[in-house]
């Protein structure tokens, strides 16, 4: 087949969970035999909004078109959803990827942050078979993760609610009929799932939160992403020997990932007894660039606590290799968990939330721990548990290995349904 990967980013210059799944996906199509263009989101300084290059060389597989947006113009609740120029930009490459003698069995569309919600409708109007992937809840919850101002985790989205969060995120935006503008973002957002032939979300815990928006249950299928296992199951397994437990926090730093929780729970542990490696980016939440000082602002003189900074995807390995365990406190209502998977194919016992699809990647108490959201104590009490008794550590870590997929066998089951998707009713 050829098929068409939409994106709001792709490595190496956006490392994103969506990001590294569409880089791996595109990866194992062209490797099971398929031919694959991805069209992705760049910021793009040199070329005005709505310009896009092809950034691969001529011929390659996948071939590459990123298309420049910078949120110039976004002025509004609104705006952060349609795009004029990004519209006409996706409407354009189709049209000039036809003029070319090219044509797409399928689009996969990943996240249309920046893409313009309304690039779907081109794909329609362009005759596409469409199926779109929800990594998140971005598409009603203008915030991507159905996490409150207040630092709570929705579990559905009631519009007085979500009008109380929004005008505190955005009061700019929302100063004036502010309940008039919520109910029309998830107005669209409904038609906007009306659109494609597939929705597909990576666990059956995300299906909930759209079921309440009002999009029918049955409309969804559950693909579970894969991860490089290749390379992550090539790592040598953690001796678990003597000496501080190498506890490792890789991902976002952002207030729904709790890694506040985490310090909290490091520092009620005796000096020398845990370190904790923190891995990841430091971007401004919703506006908001405070969160790694909060965090920081806990530490004590030899807390044992370094923070490493981003990391790129051929990083990514040689970092997990460096820690015991992996720890993924999250708050929200995390859709998959891309991080605990990989730690799981390198052979790291993780420590997880019972929230969202975090929960599904461990038995608890066979790979490791599966415990409360934000309760610091219990965290504490799991941590020292690892630390004290390196025989449960090792249990953990020979169990570990067989619960995460690689790519291929995730590539298998979406290209059973484009198949599907394209051969549909009133396709030829």
């Amino acid at each position: 087949m050829r098929i068409l990967l939409v994106s709001h980013g792709l490595p190496p210059d956006s490392v994103g969970g969506v990001e590294q799944h569409v880089n791996g996906l595109a990866g194992a199509l062209v490797a099971a035999g398929h031919d694959v263009e991805i069209f992705a989101r760049e910021n793009g300084p040199e070329r005005d909004q709505g310009q896009f290059v092809a950034t691969s060389a001529a011929g390659a597989n996948p071939t590459v078109f990123r298309v420049a947006y910078r949120w110039q113009g976004c002025d509004s609740l609104a705006a952060m959803y349609t795009s004029a120029p990004m519209a006409e930009a996706m409407a354009s490459f189709l049209a000039a990827r036809k003029a070319d003698g090219i044509t797409y069995d399928v689009a996969h569309v990943h996240h249309l942050t920046g893409m313009s919600v309304d690039s779907l409708a081109k794909l329609r109007e362009f005759g596409l078979p469409t199926v779109m992937t929800l990594h998140d809840y971005w598409l009603f919850c203008p915030r991507g993760q159905m996490f409150h101002h207040r630092g709570e985790a929705c579990e559905s989205a009631p519009i007085e609610r979500c009008t109380e969060c929004l005008s505190k995120t955005f009061p700019w935006w929302l100063k004036e009929n502010g309940q008039e503008k919520v109910v029309s973002v998830q107005e669209q957002a409904r038609a906007v799932l009306a659109i494609p032939d597939r929705l597909i979300v990576p666990s059956a815990r995300a299906i909930p939160a759209f079921v309440s928006l009002g999009v029918p249950a049955e409309r969804f299928t559950t693909v579970e992403n894969g991860v490089d296992t290749e390379r992550l199951e090539a790592l040598p397994k953690p001796t678990g020997g003597p000496g501080p437990l190498r506890l490792g926090y890789f991902g976002t730093l952002m207030p729904s990932k709790g890694l506040e929780v985490l310090i909290a729970a490091v520092q009620k542990l005796p000096q020398g007894m845990v370190e904790l490696h923190i891995h990841g980016n430091s971007v401004p939440y919703h506006g908001d660039e405070s969160y790694l000082t909060k965090c920081f602002m806990q530490l004590q003189p030899g807390s044992g606590v370094t923070y490493h900074g981003p990391y790129s995807l051929d990083e990514m390995p040689g970092r997990i290799a460096t820690i015991d365990v992996l720890a993924a406190p999250a708050l929200w209502h995390e859709a998959f968990g891309l991080t605990v998977r990989e730690a799981l194919a390198a052979a790291r016992p993780v420590l997880v939330s019972r929230v969202g699809g975090l929960q599904d990647a461990v038995a608890d108490g066979v790979q490791g721990r599966v415990l409360p959201p934000g309760d610091v104590n219990a965290w504490a009490a799991a941590i020292r548990e690892l630390a004290e008794d390196r025989a449960l550590l090792q249990r953990y870590i020979s169990k570990t290995r067989g619960r995460a997929r690689g790519f291929a066998a995730m590539a298998n089951d979406l290209s059973i349904i484009y198949a599907e998707a394209a051969e549909g009713p009133g396709r030829s």
